[in-house]
C-alpha cells in the first residue's frame, strides 16, 4: 500500500500542506493516523483516500437547456 505524507498529498491534489491539515482537522478528508500517539502521531494519506475525497467532493456537470422552447 503506497502512503502519502501532507506534502504529497498537498502536491497531489494541488493545494498547500496547511489546506491538507485543515481538512484533517475539520475531518473532511479520509487520512491515516501511525503512531505511538500525541506528536509521534504522523498523517498519511492514501491514494485511494484522495480519490474518495474527490469523488464526493465532485460537482456534477449541468446540462443546457434545449434551445427552441422544447422540455
Amino acid at each position: 500500500m503506497q502512503l502519502l505524507n501532507i506534502e504529497e498529498a498537498a502536491e497531489n491534489l494541488r493545494t498547500s500542506p496547511i489546506t491538507i491539515r485543515r481538512m484533517v482537522k475539520a475531518g473532511t478528508i479520509p487520512y491515516r493516523r501511525m503512531g505511538t500517539g500525541g506528536k509521534n502521531t504522523r498523517i498519511f494519506f492514501t491514494p485511494e483516500d484522495l480519490a474518495a475525497y474527490l469523488e464526493a467532493a465532485a460537482v456534477p456537470a449541468r446540462t443546457r437547456p434545449r434551445q427552441g422552447g422544447e422540455v
